[in-house]
């Protein structure tokens, strides 16, 4: 009964952390994700190996497959990185497996809306 109760319980939590990232993506633009903070986010932990744009230089040699940020929202809806963001995303490229990283619904609306905005860049420099 007990593990039930529990089980219940952490889907509800699950379920509650989802819809407040879900929420977020219907309300881009508005005061849901923090640029600034995401930028900071994607320091600290994305750009130690991943680009920013297509065509400059890996900030690791070692790893040679890990795309640019910005092609995240060209190639797919950025809200599809939700979840893996959320439980921890796993991934290995060729020659490095990449860290796990779990964060909030907070830190996820932050850093998807500074994806957000290095897509728009990239999509604006490829109209040009």
């Amino acid at each position: 009964m007990q593990k039930t109760s529990l089980v219940i319980l952490l889907t509800g939590v699950v379920a509650l952390g989802m819809w407040g990232i879900s929420d977020y993506m219907a309300h881009k633009g508005e005061a849901y994700g923090n640029v600034e903070r995401g930028q900071s986010i994607a320091e600290q932990t994305c750009l130690r190996c991943h680009t920013k744009f297509e065509g400059a230089p890996l900030p690791d040699p070692n790893v040679t497959d890990a795309p640019p940020l910005a092609s995240f929202g060209q190639r797919w809806p950025l809200e599809n990185l939700e979840e893996a963001l959320a439980e921890g995303i796993t991934v290995s490229h060729e020659s490095v497996t990449m860290p796990e990283f779990s964060f909030t619904p907070e830190t996820i609306a932050d850093l998807l809306s500074y994806m957000d905005k290095l897509t728009q860049k990239a999509n604006e420099t490829a109209k040009q």
